[in-house]
Protein backbone atom coordinates (compact mmCIF):
# COMPACT_ATOMS: atom_id res chain seq x y z
CA UNK A 1 0.00 0.00 0.00
CA UNK A 2 2.58 2.54 0.94
CA UNK A 3 4.24 1.87 -2.45
CA UNK A 4 1.31 2.54 -4.56
CA UNK A 5 1.12 5.49 -2.19
CA UNK A 6 4.87 6.86 -3.20
CA UNK A 7 4.03 6.47 -6.63
CA UNK A 8 0.81 8.15 -6.49
CA UNK A 9 3.12 11.34 -5.18
CA UNK A 10 6.10 10.49 -7.86
CA UNK A 11 3.18 10.53 -10.58
CA UNK A 12 1.55 13.53 -9.49
CA UNK A 13 5.11 15.43 -8.81
CA UNK A 14 5.75 14.90 -12.58
CA UNK A 15 2.48 15.72 -13.84
CA UNK A 16 2.81 19.15 -11.36
CA UNK A 17 6.75 19.66 -12.86
CA UNK A 18 5.49 19.50 -16.58
CA UNK A 19 2.60 21.82 -15.85
CA UNK A 20 5.04 24.58 -14.93
CA UNK A 21 7.60 23.58 -17.41
CA UNK A 22 4.48 23.94 -19.73
CA UNK A 23 3.36 27.77 -17.81
CA UNK A 24 7.16 28.97 -18.11
CA UNK A 25 6.98 28.11 -21.84
CA UNK A 26 3.85 30.19 -22.55
CA UNK A 27 4.85 32.91 -20.04
CA UNK A 28 8.78 33.32 -22.27
CA UNK A 29 6.30 33.25 -25.54
CA UNK A 30 4.00 35.87 -24.03
CA UNK A 31 7.22 37.94 -23.26
CA UNK A 32 8.97 37.86 -26.44
CA UNK A 33 5.78 38.65 -27.75
CA UNK A 34 5.74 41.95 -26.17
CA UNK A 35 9.56 42.37 -26.56
CA UNK A 36 8.22 42.30 -30.72
CA UNK A 37 5.20 44.43 -30.16
CA UNK A 38 6.51 47.15 -27.81
CA UNK A 39 10.20 47.49 -29.85
CA UNK A 40 9.35 46.41 -33.07
CA UNK A 41 5.70 46.81 -34.22
CA UNK A 42 4.76 49.92 -32.20
CA UNK A 43 7.07 52.36 -33.27
CA UNK A 44 6.80 51.56 -36.95
CA UNK A 45 2.72 51.21 -36.57
CA UNK A 46 0.19 53.88 -38.16
CA UNK A 47 -3.15 54.14 -38.11
CA UNK A 48 -5.70 54.86 -40.92
CA UNK A 49 -4.98 58.28 -39.81
CA UNK A 50 -1.70 58.49 -40.33
CA UNK A 51 0.16 61.56 -38.89
CA UNK A 52 -3.43 62.47 -37.85
CA UNK A 53 -3.83 60.70 -34.90
CA UNK A 54 -0.64 59.37 -34.02
CA UNK A 55 0.13 59.30 -30.50
CA UNK A 56 -3.26 58.27 -29.88
CA UNK A 57 -2.90 55.27 -32.27
CA UNK A 58 0.32 53.69 -30.78
CA UNK A 59 -1.19 54.54 -27.50
CA UNK A 60 -4.24 52.28 -28.04
CA UNK A 61 -2.28 49.68 -29.53
CA UNK A 62 0.76 49.56 -26.12
CA UNK A 63 -3.03 49.81 -23.92
CA UNK A 64 -4.27 46.67 -26.39
CA UNK A 65 -1.62 44.60 -26.04
CA UNK A 66 -1.32 45.03 -22.33
CA UNK A 67 -4.39 44.47 -21.40
CA UNK A 68 -3.94 41.07 -23.35
CA UNK A 69 -0.44 39.99 -21.31
CA UNK A 70 -1.95 41.47 -17.77
CA UNK A 71 -5.54 39.02 -18.93
CA UNK A 72 -3.03 36.19 -19.68
CA UNK A 73 -1.08 36.53 -16.24
CA UNK A 74 -4.40 37.34 -14.01
CA UNK A 75 -5.57 33.81 -15.81
CA UNK A 76 -2.61 32.18 -14.41
CA UNK A 77 -2.80 33.55 -10.87
CA UNK A 78 -6.55 33.01 -10.53
CA UNK A 79 -6.10 29.29 -11.98
CA UNK A 80 -3.52 28.77 -9.21
CA UNK A 81 -1.15 27.34 -12.10
CA UNK A 82 1.45 29.21 -10.70
CA UNK A 83 2.06 32.27 -8.95
CA UNK A 84 1.64 35.53 -10.55
CA UNK A 85 4.99 36.84 -11.84
CA UNK A 86 3.56 40.33 -11.52
CA UNK A 87 2.41 40.22 -8.13
CA UNK A 88 5.07 37.91 -6.23
CA UNK A 89 7.98 37.54 -8.59
CA UNK A 90 9.35 34.16 -8.13
CA UNK A 91 13.48 35.66 -7.90
CA UNK A 92 12.03 37.75 -5.18
CA UNK A 93 12.09 41.50 -4.90
CA UNK A 94 14.97 44.14 -5.36
CA UNK A 95 15.21 47.41 -4.38
CA UNK A 96 14.23 48.52 -8.42
CA UNK A 97 10.89 46.66 -8.00
CA UNK A 98 9.95 48.36 -4.41
CA UNK A 99 11.64 51.59 -5.74
CA UNK A 100 8.84 51.03 -9.36
CA UNK A 101 6.07 49.94 -6.88
CA UNK A 102 6.61 53.05 -4.89
CA UNK A 103 6.59 54.91 -8.30
CA UNK A 104 3.18 53.69 -9.28
CA UNK A 105 1.82 54.25 -5.72
CA UNK A 106 2.38 57.67 -5.88
CA UNK A 107 1.37 58.04 -9.91
CA UNK A 108 -2.15 56.68 -8.50
CA UNK A 109 -1.93 58.92 -5.50
CA UNK A 110 -0.82 62.00 -7.31
CA UNK A 111 -3.71 61.31 -9.77
CA UNK A 112 -6.90 61.35 -7.41
CA UNK A 113 -5.67 63.85 -5.21
CA UNK A 114 -4.69 65.96 -8.32
CA UNK A 115 -6.00 69.77 -7.19
CA UNK A 116 -6.57 70.44 -11.08
CA UNK A 117 -9.45 67.24 -11.35
CA UNK A 118 -12.20 70.14 -10.93
CA UNK A 119 -10.47 71.67 -14.09
CA UNK A 120 -10.57 68.09 -16.42
CA UNK A 121 -12.57 64.73 -16.06
CA UNK A 122 -11.73 61.96 -14.76
CA UNK A 123 -10.49 59.86 -18.09
CA UNK A 124 -8.08 62.70 -19.02
CA UNK A 125 -6.29 62.37 -15.94
CA UNK A 126 -6.11 58.40 -16.22
CA UNK A 127 -5.15 58.61 -19.67
CA UNK A 128 -3.39 62.05 -20.31
CA UNK A 129 -3.95 65.01 -22.03
CA UNK A 130 -5.06 64.43 -25.92
CA UNK A 131 -1.87 63.84 -27.95
CA UNK A 132 0.27 63.31 -25.46
CA UNK A 133 -1.14 60.54 -23.23
CA UNK A 134 1.29 60.32 -20.74
CA UNK A 135 -1.52 59.20 -17.74
CA UNK A 136 -1.81 57.51 -15.31
CA UNK A 137 -2.66 54.24 -17.36
CA UNK A 138 0.54 54.95 -19.62
CA UNK A 139 2.71 55.26 -16.79
CA UNK A 140 0.73 51.98 -15.30
CA UNK A 141 1.81 50.25 -18.81
CA UNK A 142 5.37 50.85 -18.46
CA UNK A 143 5.84 49.58 -15.18
CA UNK A 144 3.99 46.44 -15.77
CA UNK A 145 6.25 46.13 -19.13
CA UNK A 146 9.38 46.03 -16.94
CA UNK A 147 7.73 43.34 -14.55
CA UNK A 148 6.66 41.25 -17.20
CA UNK A 149 9.68 41.39 -19.40
CA UNK A 150 12.22 41.10 -16.05
CA UNK A 151 10.22 38.10 -14.84
CA UNK A 152 9.40 35.98 -18.24
CA UNK A 153 11.82 37.50 -20.86
CA UNK A 154 14.69 35.18 -22.22
CA UNK A 155 17.11 37.83 -24.91
CA UNK A 156 17.80 35.64 -28.08
CA UNK A 157 19.70 36.87 -30.84
CA UNK A 158 16.82 36.15 -33.66
CA UNK A 159 14.73 38.60 -31.31
CA UNK A 160 16.92 41.85 -31.63
CA UNK A 161 17.35 40.58 -35.10
CA UNK A 162 13.79 41.41 -35.98
CA UNK A 163 14.65 44.96 -34.11
CA UNK A 164 16.86 45.93 -36.08
CA UNK A 165 14.61 44.75 -39.46
CA UNK A 166 12.29 46.99 -37.68
CA UNK A 167 14.55 50.12 -37.43
CA UNK A 168 16.45 49.95 -40.70
CA UNK A 169 12.88 50.04 -42.03
CA UNK A 170 11.53 52.88 -40.03
CA UNK A 171 15.49 54.58 -40.59
CA UNK A 172 15.52 54.57 -44.63
CA UNK A 173 11.65 55.99 -44.56
CA UNK A 174 12.89 59.26 -42.60
CA UNK A 175 16.10 59.00 -44.98
CA UNK A 176 13.78 58.93 -47.88
CA UNK A 177 11.81 61.37 -46.73
CA UNK A 178 13.66 63.97 -45.89
CA UNK A 179 15.85 63.87 -49.36
CA UNK A 180 12.02 64.33 -50.92
CA UNK A 181 10.84 60.54 -51.55
CA UNK A 182 8.15 60.10 -49.56
CA UNK A 183 7.52 56.57 -51.04
CA UNK A 184 4.47 55.45 -49.13
CA UNK A 185 2.71 58.58 -49.09
CA UNK A 186 2.60 59.16 -45.46
CA UNK A 187 2.78 63.01 -45.82
CA UNK A 188 -0.16 65.06 -46.28
CA UNK A 189 -0.84 66.59 -49.03
CA UNK A 190 -3.72 69.07 -48.62
CA UNK A 191 -5.53 70.77 -45.95
CA UNK A 192 -2.67 70.85 -44.23
CA UNK A 193 0.08 73.07 -42.82
CA UNK A 194 3.24 71.15 -43.43
CA UNK A 195 1.88 70.69 -47.05
CA UNK A 196 3.78 73.30 -48.54
CA UNK A 197 6.85 72.94 -46.94
CA UNK A 198 9.76 71.67 -48.49
CA UNK A 199 10.25 67.47 -47.19
CA UNK A 200 13.46 68.98 -45.17
CA UNK A 201 11.29 71.68 -43.08
CA UNK A 202 8.94 69.68 -41.79
CA UNK A 203 9.68 68.02 -38.16
CA UNK A 204 8.08 65.52 -38.37
CA UNK A 205 9.68 62.14 -39.37
CA UNK A 206 9.21 58.26 -40.43
CA UNK A 207 6.33 56.72 -38.83
CA UNK A 208 8.08 58.48 -35.15
CA UNK A 209 6.56 61.64 -34.58
CA UNK A 210 8.43 64.77 -34.43
CA UNK A 211 11.95 65.43 -33.32
CA UNK A 212 11.78 64.32 -29.43
CA UNK A 213 10.20 61.20 -30.34
CA UNK A 214 13.13 60.52 -33.01
CA UNK A 215 15.58 61.42 -30.51
CA UNK A 216 14.46 58.85 -27.86
CA UNK A 217 14.43 56.07 -30.40
CA UNK A 218 17.60 56.64 -32.10
CA UNK A 219 19.42 57.11 -28.86
CA UNK A 220 18.24 53.09 -27.31
CA UNK A 221 18.34 51.64 -31.14
CA UNK A 222 22.08 53.28 -32.21
CA UNK A 223 23.80 52.51 -28.68
CA UNK A 224 21.83 48.97 -28.49
CA UNK A 225 23.23 47.81 -31.42
CA UNK A 226 26.23 49.49 -31.71
CA UNK A 227 27.46 47.98 -28.21
CA UNK A 228 25.93 44.56 -29.69
CA UNK A 229 28.42 44.72 -32.64
CA UNK A 230 31.15 45.86 -30.75
CA UNK A 231 31.16 43.37 -27.43
CA UNK A 232 29.04 40.03 -28.56
CA UNK A 233 31.31 38.34 -31.27
CA UNK A 234 27.98 36.82 -33.63
CA UNK A 235 27.30 36.25 -37.31
CA UNK A 236 24.54 39.15 -36.83
CA UNK A 237 27.37 41.64 -36.52
CA UNK A 238 26.93 43.45 -39.85
CA UNK A 239 23.54 43.47 -39.10
CA UNK A 240 23.70 45.91 -35.90
CA UNK A 241 26.31 47.51 -37.44
CA UNK A 242 23.80 48.63 -40.21
CA UNK A 243 21.56 49.33 -37.82
CA UNK A 244 23.42 51.58 -35.34
CA UNK A 245 24.60 53.73 -38.25
CA UNK A 246 21.53 54.12 -40.28
CA UNK A 247 19.37 55.44 -37.12
CA UNK A 248 22.51 57.55 -36.37
CA UNK A 249 21.74 58.80 -39.75
CA UNK A 250 18.01 59.35 -38.79
CA UNK A 251 19.08 61.35 -36.22
CA UNK A 252 21.06 63.79 -38.43
CA UNK A 253 17.90 64.07 -40.73
CA UNK A 254 15.31 64.69 -37.40
CA UNK A 255 18.05 67.18 -35.49
CA UNK A 256 17.65 65.03 -33.35
CA UNK A 257 20.05 66.67 -30.83
CA UNK A 258 19.30 65.30 -27.85
CA UNK A 259 19.42 62.27 -28.99
CA UNK A 260 23.48 62.74 -29.85
CA UNK A 261 23.79 64.10 -26.10
CA UNK A 262 22.54 60.95 -25.02
CA UNK A 263 24.92 58.28 -28.02
CA UNK A 264 27.82 61.19 -26.17
CA UNK A 265 27.18 60.78 -22.88
CA UNK A 266 26.89 56.91 -22.97
CA UNK A 267 30.10 56.20 -25.23
CA UNK A 268 32.02 58.72 -22.92
CA UNK A 269 30.84 56.67 -19.75
CA UNK A 270 31.59 53.33 -21.31
CA UNK A 271 35.12 54.13 -22.02
CA UNK A 272 36.80 51.58 -19.92
CA UNK A 273 34.23 48.78 -21.42
CA UNK A 274 35.49 49.72 -25.14
CA UNK A 275 38.81 49.68 -24.24
CA UNK A 276 38.85 45.53 -22.94
CA UNK A 277 40.32 44.43 -25.62
CA UNK A 278 42.30 45.23 -28.99
CA UNK A 279 39.08 43.67 -30.64
CA UNK A 280 36.92 45.68 -28.97
CA UNK A 281 38.10 48.99 -29.36
CA UNK A 282 38.44 47.69 -33.07
CA UNK A 283 34.78 47.83 -33.38
CA UNK A 284 34.40 50.87 -31.52
CA UNK A 285 36.48 52.82 -34.02
CA UNK A 286 34.62 50.97 -37.05
CA UNK A 287 31.32 51.79 -35.59
CA UNK A 288 32.54 55.40 -35.30
CA UNK A 289 33.66 55.74 -38.43
CA UNK A 290 30.28 54.45 -39.86
CA UNK A 291 28.78 57.25 -38.03
CA UNK A 292 31.02 59.87 -39.67
CA UNK A 293 30.48 58.38 -42.87
CA UNK A 294 26.77 59.05 -42.83
CA UNK A 295 27.52 62.48 -41.63
CA UNK A 296 29.79 63.44 -44.77
CA UNK A 297 27.10 61.08 -46.66
CA UNK A 298 23.96 63.20 -45.26
CA UNK A 299 25.86 66.62 -46.29
CA UNK A 300 26.96 65.51 -49.43
CA UNK A 301 23.50 64.46 -50.56
CA UNK A 302 22.08 67.58 -48.72
CA UNK A 303 24.27 69.78 -51.14
CA UNK A 304 23.09 67.56 -54.05
CA UNK A 305 19.43 67.31 -53.86
CA UNK A 306 18.51 71.14 -52.40
CA UNK A 307 21.49 73.17 -53.44
CA UNK A 308 22.91 73.81 -50.85
CA UNK A 309 26.43 75.49 -50.16
CA UNK A 310 28.38 72.52 -49.08
CA UNK A 311 32.22 72.70 -50.06
CA UNK A 312 33.99 70.08 -50.47
CA UNK A 313 37.17 71.45 -48.06
CA UNK A 314 34.93 71.53 -45.05
CA UNK A 315 33.92 67.73 -45.37
CA UNK A 316 37.59 66.75 -46.27
CA UNK A 317 38.88 66.41 -42.58
CA UNK A 318 35.48 64.52 -41.35
CA UNK A 319 36.25 61.99 -44.92
CA UNK A 320 40.16 61.84 -43.92
CA UNK A 321 39.25 60.96 -40.38
CA UNK A 322 36.82 58.27 -41.33
CA UNK A 323 39.51 57.13 -42.97
CA UNK A 324 42.05 56.57 -40.43
CA UNK A 325 38.98 55.44 -37.87
CA UNK A 326 37.96 52.83 -40.27
CA UNK A 327 41.65 51.62 -41.30
CA UNK A 328 42.89 51.17 -37.80
CA UNK A 329 39.66 49.61 -36.49
CA UNK A 330 39.88 47.15 -39.18
CA UNK A 331 43.80 46.41 -37.94
CA UNK A 332 42.63 46.20 -34.40
CA UNK A 333 39.97 44.01 -35.11
CA UNK A 334 42.01 41.30 -37.59
CA UNK A 335 45.08 41.04 -35.35
CA UNK A 336 43.57 41.89 -31.92
CA UNK A 337 42.01 39.42 -28.95
CA UNK A 338 38.77 39.09 -27.91
CA UNK A 339 38.21 40.24 -23.83
CA UNK A 340 39.26 38.03 -21.50
CA UNK A 341 35.70 36.98 -19.50
CA UNK A 342 37.52 36.63 -16.77
CA UNK A 343 39.77 39.47 -17.02
CA UNK A 344 40.09 42.61 -14.64
CA UNK A 345 38.34 46.32 -16.14
CA UNK A 346 40.74 48.56 -17.06
CA UNK A 347 39.41 51.18 -14.72
CA UNK A 348 41.92 53.69 -14.14
CA UNK A 349 43.06 54.17 -17.70
CA UNK A 350 39.46 54.36 -18.56
CA UNK A 351 38.58 57.15 -16.06
CA UNK A 352 41.73 58.77 -17.44
CA UNK A 353 40.43 58.73 -21.42
CA UNK A 354 36.92 60.07 -20.01
CA UNK A 355 38.58 62.74 -18.36
CA UNK A 356 40.75 63.28 -22.30
CA UNK A 357 37.58 63.71 -23.85
CA UNK A 358 35.91 65.95 -21.84
CA UNK A 359 38.70 68.44 -21.96
CA UNK A 360 39.04 67.73 -25.42
CA UNK A 361 34.59 67.88 -25.51
CA UNK A 362 35.21 71.32 -23.61
CA UNK A 363 37.96 72.50 -26.17
CA UNK A 364 35.74 71.61 -28.86
CA UNK A 365 32.97 73.60 -28.15
CA UNK A 366 35.20 76.45 -27.00
CA UNK A 367 36.47 76.20 -30.50
CA UNK A 368 33.74 75.25 -32.82
CA UNK A 369 31.03 77.24 -31.11
CA UNK A 370 32.17 80.97 -31.35
CA UNK A 371 29.80 82.99 -33.38
CA UNK A 372 31.86 83.57 -36.08
CA UNK A 373 33.17 80.20 -36.39
CA UNK A 374 29.53 78.90 -36.18
CA UNK A 375 28.03 81.19 -38.12
CA UNK A 376 24.31 82.84 -37.32
CA UNK A 377 25.40 82.75 -33.26
CA UNK A 378 23.24 80.47 -32.64
CA UNK A 379 22.86 76.02 -32.64
CA UNK A 380 23.78 73.50 -29.74
CA UNK A 381 27.77 74.42 -30.19
CA UNK A 382 27.01 77.86 -29.70
CA UNK A 383 24.65 77.67 -27.25
CA UNK A 384 26.99 75.09 -25.21
CA UNK A 385 29.92 77.34 -25.18
CA UNK A 386 27.77 80.63 -23.73
CA UNK A 387 26.68 78.33 -20.94
CA UNK A 388 30.12 77.66 -20.26
CA UNK A 389 30.86 80.99 -20.01
CA UNK A 390 27.84 81.91 -17.51
CA UNK A 391 25.76 83.15 -20.10
CA UNK A 392 22.21 81.41 -19.90
CA UNK A 393 19.34 82.69 -21.60
CA UNK A 394 16.27 81.65 -22.05
CA UNK A 395 16.15 81.21 -25.33
CA UNK A 396 18.29 78.44 -25.35
CA UNK A 397 17.48 74.51 -26.10
CA UNK A 398 14.69 75.14 -28.32
CA UNK A 399 13.48 77.82 -24.83
CA UNK A 400 14.19 74.78 -22.62
CA UNK A 401 16.11 77.11 -20.21
CA UNK A 402 12.54 79.43 -19.94
CA UNK A 403 10.39 76.41 -19.21
CA UNK A 404 12.38 75.09 -16.50
CA UNK A 405 12.95 78.14 -14.86
CA UNK A 406 9.10 79.16 -14.66
CA UNK A 407 8.57 75.45 -13.77
CA UNK A 408 10.60 75.35 -11.20
CA UNK A 409 8.74 77.82 -9.38
CA UNK A 410 5.32 75.45 -9.41
CA UNK A 411 7.12 73.13 -7.41
CA UNK A 412 6.26 74.62 -3.82
CA UNK A 413 3.08 74.01 -4.61
CA UNK A 414 2.37 71.07 -4.85
CA UNK A 415 6.01 69.65 -3.36
CA UNK A 416 5.27 66.26 -2.42
CA UNK A 417 3.56 64.40 -4.55
CA UNK A 418 2.60 66.62 -7.22
CA UNK A 419 -0.29 67.87 -9.48
CA UNK A 420 -0.53 64.38 -10.92
CA UNK A 421 0.47 62.67 -14.50
CA UNK A 422 0.27 64.67 -17.29
CA UNK A 423 -0.96 67.98 -15.67
CA UNK A 424 2.33 69.68 -16.29
CA UNK A 425 0.43 72.41 -18.45
CA UNK A 426 -1.92 72.70 -15.78
CA UNK A 427 0.91 73.46 -13.10
CA UNK A 428 2.99 76.02 -15.42
CA UNK A 429 2.76 79.30 -14.35
CA UNK A 430 -0.44 80.50 -16.42
CA UNK A 431 1.28 84.31 -16.50
CA UNK A 432 4.43 82.11 -18.09
CA UNK A 433 2.41 80.40 -20.90
CA UNK A 434 2.14 81.72 -24.46
CA UNK A 435 5.92 84.31 -24.06
CA UNK A 436 7.23 82.67 -27.19
CA UNK A 437 4.27 81.83 -28.81
CA UNK A 438 3.58 78.60 -27.32
CA UNK A 439 1.42 76.90 -24.53
CA UNK A 440 3.66 74.63 -22.68
CA UNK A 441 2.51 71.43 -21.88
CA UNK A 442 5.31 69.52 -21.01
CA UNK A 443 8.87 70.41 -19.16
CA UNK A 444 10.66 68.55 -22.34
CA UNK A 445 13.25 67.25 -18.97
CA UNK A 446 11.74 64.43 -17.74
CA UNK A 447 13.14 64.66 -14.07
CA UNK A 448 11.56 68.27 -13.96
CA UNK A 449 8.27 66.20 -15.24
CA UNK A 450 8.27 64.27 -12.75
CA UNK A 451 9.14 66.70 -9.97
CA UNK A 452 6.12 68.78 -11.10
CA UNK A 453 3.84 65.99 -11.56
CA UNK A 454 5.05 63.34 -9.60
CA UNK A 455 6.33 65.33 -6.77
CA UNK A 456 9.83 65.09 -4.69
CA UNK A 457 8.65 61.71 -3.99
CA UNK A 458 7.67 60.44 -7.10
CA UNK A 459 11.23 61.84 -8.48
CA UNK A 460 13.35 60.10 -6.38
CA UNK A 461 11.79 56.29 -6.70
CA UNK A 462 12.11 56.74 -10.19
CA UNK A 463 15.87 57.92 -9.41
CA UNK A 464 16.40 55.52 -7.04
CA UNK A 465 15.21 52.47 -9.79
CA UNK A 466 17.04 54.05 -12.45
CA UNK A 467 19.96 54.16 -10.42
CA UNK A 468 19.45 50.41 -8.45
CA UNK A 469 19.47 49.10 -12.47
CA UNK A 470 22.92 50.70 -12.89
CA UNK A 471 24.62 50.11 -10.53
CA UNK A 472 23.97 46.34 -10.11
CA UNK A 473 24.41 46.03 -13.83
CA UNK A 474 27.48 47.65 -14.62
CA UNK A 475 29.61 45.26 -12.38
CA UNK A 476 28.05 42.43 -14.99
CA UNK A 477 28.38 44.32 -18.19
CA UNK A 478 31.96 42.90 -18.36
CA UNK A 479 31.00 39.63 -18.65
CA UNK A 480 27.84 39.77 -20.28
CA UNK A 481 27.49 41.80 -23.90
CA UNK A 482 23.85 41.86 -23.68
CA UNK A 483 23.81 43.92 -20.47
CA UNK A 484 27.02 45.72 -21.84
CA UNK A 485 24.76 46.87 -24.46
CA UNK A 486 21.58 47.50 -22.92
CA UNK A 487 23.13 49.47 -19.80
CA UNK A 488 24.41 51.75 -23.01
CA UNK A 489 21.38 52.38 -24.20
CA UNK A 490 20.05 52.51 -20.79
CA UNK A 491 22.48 55.03 -19.73
CA UNK A 492 22.03 56.90 -23.24
CA UNK A 493 18.50 57.63 -22.18
CA UNK A 494 18.46 58.91 -19.40
CA UNK A 495 21.39 61.19 -20.67
CA UNK A 496 19.03 62.56 -23.39
CA UNK A 497 16.01 62.52 -20.91
CA UNK A 498 17.33 65.78 -19.29
CA UNK A 499 16.48 67.72 -22.49
CA UNK A 500 13.65 65.44 -23.94
CA UNK A 501 10.02 64.29 -22.85
CA UNK A 502 8.85 60.70 -22.22
CA UNK A 503 6.05 59.90 -25.11
CA UNK A 504 4.51 56.01 -25.51
CA UNK A 505 5.79 55.84 -28.94
CA UNK A 506 9.11 55.11 -28.45
CA UNK A 507 9.62 55.56 -24.62
CA UNK A 508 8.50 51.84 -23.90
CA UNK A 509 11.58 50.25 -25.30
CA UNK A 510 13.33 51.96 -22.03
CA UNK A 511 11.12 49.75 -20.00
CA UNK A 512 11.53 47.15 -22.04
CA UNK A 513 15.93 47.28 -21.71
CA UNK A 514 15.17 47.90 -17.75
CA UNK A 515 13.22 44.29 -18.19
CA UNK A 516 16.01 42.61 -19.70
CA UNK A 517 18.97 44.34 -17.51
CA UNK A 518 16.68 43.06 -14.44
CA UNK A 519 16.17 39.63 -16.47
CA UNK A 520 19.83 39.22 -17.01
CA UNK A 521 20.78 39.89 -13.80
CA UNK A 522 18.43 37.28 -12.00
CA UNK A 523 19.26 34.42 -14.44
CA UNK A 524 22.90 35.13 -13.38
CA UNK A 525 22.46 35.02 -10.08
CA UNK A 526 20.18 32.03 -10.23
CA UNK A 527 22.94 30.23 -11.93
CA UNK A 528 25.51 31.40 -9.45
CA UNK A 529 22.88 30.46 -6.51
CA UNK A 530 22.62 26.74 -8.16
CA UNK A 531 26.18 26.33 -8.85
CA UNK A 532 26.87 26.91 -5.18
CA UNK A 533 23.93 24.16 -4.21
CA UNK A 534 25.84 21.32 -6.31
CA UNK A 535 29.41 22.41 -5.09
CA UNK A 536 27.87 22.17 -1.01
CA UNK A 537 26.01 18.76 -2.10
Amino acid sequence: MGRVTKNAANFSQRKKTAMYAKIDTWQSRIARLLFIAMCCIMPIYLGPDLYMRLPQDKWNFMMLSMALVMLFAIAIWVCRLTRSPILLPQSGMDIADWAIIGFGAITLIATFASPFRHYMNIWTGIAGTDGRFDGTLTQLAYIAIFFVISRWYRPREKDFMWFCIFSIAMSLVGIFQFFGMDFFGLWPTEGHAYAHLPFHEIFIRTTLGNTNTVSVFITLATLFCGFLFIRKPSKWQPLWLATSALTFWMGIVADADSGTVGIAAAMLLSTPFMIESSKTLGRTLILASLWLATYVLHNLLFGVVYMATRTAPSLLPFAALFALLLASGLVLTHKGKEPDPEGRPKWKLGIALMAAFIALGIAGVEVLGRPDAYGAGSGILYEAREILHGNIRDEFGTNRIYIWRHALTAFPNNPIIGTGPDTFGFAFPFEAQNYFGEFYENAHNEYVQYLITHGILGLLAYLLFAGSIIAKSVRKAFRDPIIMATLAAFVGHLAQAFFNISHPIASQILWVFAGILMSRRLRDEALQKDAGHLVAE
